[in-house]
């Protein structure tokens, strides 16, 4: 775990070198990408991590290269696809006996045998003493204590490894849902200091659910008892109130009940009932981000003098909560349906508007006031980053243009390189070569949906495949069904172009697993030539680890206009074993162009420090290929948990 956790940063660890250094160096090199610093300190065992982190052992897809589908005939696609669907049919449904899966040949073509790849990425390491990376560990730890919004899986995985070997110091974690984790997990009183009595009627209902009569296993006791022990006072809703009532009873405790007289909404609440909108506004200002989160409600029901009154309340305590405000402000600004987005247990869940909601919506804003407000938040949040102690001189490489903001990355995948959602990358490349293979999974399908210039969208997958209705050099490796396996498609910018495509928007789905079952990972290269062999592990450009509680997930889309790929990364919420094109919705605002205007670090991280014209002469470097001075320190665009407590 230590040596995967200091990989995907861009660090090595020395321990011995090798008297083989120069060969290993070569090795990294020709068949990785991978560059290090200090060659003479390599051994076996960094090689070792570097092969299996980029993936050496990749199971054969169901064609083992698209490339030979281009051999057969409709008719003769069909007909293997007919016989390979059959042969589930009689054999049963997602048996677990490998060898009925294989493929089996109907039309015996001998199939060329491709080249391997000529393109490589260069990707730079660094070597670093144990010393070093202790230091990077602690700092990590630290960097994901402040965290104010849940841990995605990957960051809880490494957390819990930090704190089962040292280098968590008892720091205040900010957000209480990671406080509420940790305490489930190891039971530790200290966890359950950093809650309140809200969090404790949270881990009651989240396991029971709002019920009268409570059925508390006896260990699960335990838990509730520590956290009622220990959990602060707190406002409280009327039911929060009485939920945490019946739980005192339930351990025999006949005193300090709780109500929900300092409950702030209960108080703002009348106060509209009276038609004290500003009164009202008031009372959540001094509690928290409430004033930010009911800002909408608030307006839609204030005349103009009480707007902009309201609007000069808002105090930036959490900038995070302005910017997606924000962003909710700028996506519907004509009062078009709503695309709301929740996140929970590291899924992302959308939900449109319906007719009847639309229709019954009290809370809308004029399109002066939207506009009024958008340009007064983001007025706001300028100031409040300006404000913070500068990070002295800073460097910041045009490449953070294209990298989103972090805001909400629980339901995200980590892996190689990967940039929060709504990041670019560019194609470098006439053509891509998209990949997903897993191990010990069963039957995860890959799908493609196709955008027109219309809008009229199109799913891509191998039980249409034989249509050809993406083009000639759109191809895709087959449907591999075993619980080793992979697949791949290739795609021809130009070709999807001239047929009037605008974005093609990739798609895992676990048809016979769940994303939690093995490993599954995805991702895409950059291709000069599509005549070689299906997986080389030397010009990845982007590889996840999908892992999630869900049958679906999004990884990236293609803007044909734009020649880049958009990073979407995100477990859905669903247990559909297909794609629906309707996931198109949840992404829009990441599919148009403008969306980085607004949205990205380049721009915030102006705000925060002196912007110098070379690295040289900065203190700290926003690049992702620099490499610094013993003095200086860098910041990588894949450095998720440092972008993330620099938007704080």
């Amino acid at each position: 775990m230590r040596e995967f956790i200091l990989i995907k940063r861009g660090y090595l660890q020395i321990s011995s070198a090798s008297k083989n250094y120069v060969y290993l160096n070569a090795k990294l090199l020709n068949n990785f990408g991978v560059v290090v610093d200090k060659p003479e300190t390599l051994n076996e065992r960094n090689v070792a991590t570097v092969s299996e982190f980029f993936g050496v052992d990749i199971p054969k897809g169901f064609y083992s290269n698209p490339q030979h589908l281009k051999y057969f005939t409709v008719e003769e696609l069909c007909f293997e696809q007919f016989i390979s669907y059959l042969q589930i049919a009689i054999n049963g449904n997602f048996c677990l006996d490998e060898d009925v899966f294989k493929r089996v040949e109907v039309f015996q073509k001998v199939l060329p045998e491709y080249q391997q790849g000529k393109e490589i990425k260069l990707r730079k390491f660094s070597m670093i003493t144990k010393e070093k990376a202790d230091e990077l560990l602690l700092n990590l730890a630290n960097d994901l204590c402040k965290y104010t919004r849940p841990w995605s899986v990957y960051e809880f995985t490494e957390f819990k490894w930090l704190y089962l070997n040292g280098y968590y110091k008892n720091q205040y974690l900010l957000c209480r849902d990671n406080a509420i984790e940790m305490f489930l997990e190891y039971k530790n009183a200290n966890f359950a200091k950093m809650l309140d009595k809200k969090d404790v009627v949270k881990l009651s209902t989240e396991k029971f659910g709002y019920k009268e009569k409570l059925v508390i296993s006896d260990d699960y006791k335990i838990i509730l008892e520590v956290a009622i022990k220990n959990a602060k006072d707190c406002p409280m809703s009327l039911k929060q109130a009485k939920y945490f009532n019946t739980l005192l009873k339930k351990f025999g405790e006949t005193q300090n009940f709780v109500d929900n007289s300092k409950s702030p909404y209960k108080e703002a609440i009348n106060l509209i009932k009276q038609n004290k909108i500003l009164d009202a506004a008031k009372v959540f200002a001094k509690n928290g981000s409430l004033l930010e989160r009911n800002l909408v409600f608030l307006l839609s029901r204030a005349n103009f003098q009480e707007a902009a009154e309201i609007i000069n309340l808002i105090d930036v305590k959490n900038p995070i909560v302005l910017t997606q405000l924000l962003q909710g402000i700028l996506n519907d600004e004509y009062n078009s349906k709503r695309y709301f987005v929740f996140y929970n247990n590291h899924r992302i869940k959308f939900h449109e508007e319906t007719d009847k909601e639309f229709y019954f919506r009290k809370s809308k804003l004029s399109v002066g006031t939207k506009r009024f407000l958008a340009k007064t938040l983001e007025q706001k949040i300028q100031e409040y980053y300006s404000s913070k102690p500068s990070l002295g001189k800073i460097y910041i490489s045009k490449n953070f243009k294209k990298v989103g903001l972090p805001l909400n990355t629980s339901a995200m995948g980590m892996g190689l390189d990967v940039l929060p959602t709504g990041s670019r990358l560019k194609i470098k490349a006439e053509y891509i070569r998209t990949f997903c293979y897993w191990h010990d999974a069963f039957d995860i399908d890959t799908s493609v949906i196709f955008v027109n210039e219309k809008g009229q969208r199109y799913r891509s997958y191998w039980g249409n495949f034989s249509l050809r209705q993406f083009g000639e050099k759109s191809l895709c490796s087959g449907d591999n069904r075993n619980k080793d396996g992979a697949e791949y498609y290739d795609y021809d910018i130009k070709e999807l172009k001239e047929l009037g495509f605008k974005y093609a928007i990739y798609a895992v789905y676990g048809y016979g697993s769940t994303l939690d079952s093995g490993s599954i990972y995805c991702g895409y290269q950059n291709k000069t030539n599509l005549e070689t062999q299906a997986w080389d592990a030397k010009n990845i450009e982007l590889k996840i680890h999908v892992k999630g509680k869900s049958r679906g997930y999004i990884g990236f889309a293609l803007d044909l206009s734009t020649n880049e790929v958009i990073i979407l990364n995100q477990i859905l919420a669903t247990d559909s074993q297909v794609v629906d094109t309707n996931i198109v919705d949840s992404v829009q605002k990441y599919l148009n162009k403008d969306y980085l205007k607004t949205f990205n670090m380049y721009k915030v991280l102006c705000y925060c420090g002196e912007v110098v014209n070379t690295p040289e002469e900065a203190d700290i470097v926003f690049d992702e290929h620099y490499t610094p001075t013993k003095n200086q320190q860098l910041i990588k665009p894949f450095d998720i948990e440092k972008l993330v407590n620099l938007l704080k």
